[in-house]
């Protein structure tokens, strides 16, 4: 039996928008850091900024050194950066609201930046609340310093929530952490883009 839902951000409840992100740095002078944004195989410099190695202002130091670009702000970054995400469907968000209502834990696992995360804290207020609402755990890898799909983030996740992987299922978009979470013990459901899972999770609880 499933009592508790972990989902991913970006790409699963966050659409996501690779084409406008990149034009958004070309706009600013960095387009080669733009053709460095891959959500699936982020470079060396973004992975270090998720994992918590580099603040993000260190991280915006370290793009306007690699482009020769000393006059881009960090706001400027933060928004080019923040033009990747699109919005959350209302309607995911109830359905969140109804798993919870049927007595099932929600959590968030997600590999993500603190610009980013401005925004997507944001988006969660459509329906007229706050994301911490919506769950019982957020858990970010900027924070924990750990990143999908290494084992450790997950394991982590467990120990803090005090949830059993064989009673949880997690949605991603990416198969290297839908395998990593299939060989701890949790029932999986790999997102395509764009889908609308609400049957999936109607059937939960």
């Amino acid at each position: 039996m499933i009592k508790n839902v972990v989902f991913d951000l970006g790409g699963v409840l966050v659409g996501l928008d690779l084409a406008k992100c990149r034009a958004a740095f070309e706009a600013i002078g960095l387009q080669a850091i733009g053709a460095l944004i891959d959500p699936c195989h982020p470079a060396a410099m973004i992975e270090r900024m998720e994992q918590g190695e580099l603040s993000f202002h260190e991280t915006c130091e370290e793009m306007r050194r690699m482009t020769g670009n000393r006059t881009v702000t960090d706001d400027q970054i933060a928004a080019a950066i923040s033009a990747f995400l699109t919005d959350i469907p209302v309607e995911k968000l109830r359905s969140i609201e109804a798993l919870r209502r049927r007595g099932i834990r929600t959590y968030v696992l997600s590999n993500n930046n603190p610009a980013a995360m401005e925004t997507i804290r944001r988006m969660f207020t459509a329906d007229g609340r706050t994301m911490q609402d919506y769950f019982d755990g957020i858990y970010l890898s900027y924070r924990m310093r750990l990143l999908k799909p290494h084992a450790d983030i997950f394991i982590k996740m467990l120990e803090d929530s005090g949830m059993s992987a064989e009673e949880s299922l997690f949605i991603d978009d990416s198969a290297r952490n839908i395998e990593t979470a299939r060989r701890l013990g949790f029932a999986v459901h790999r997102a395509v883009p764009d889908e609308d899972f609400r049957p999936l999770l109607d059937n939960i609880g």
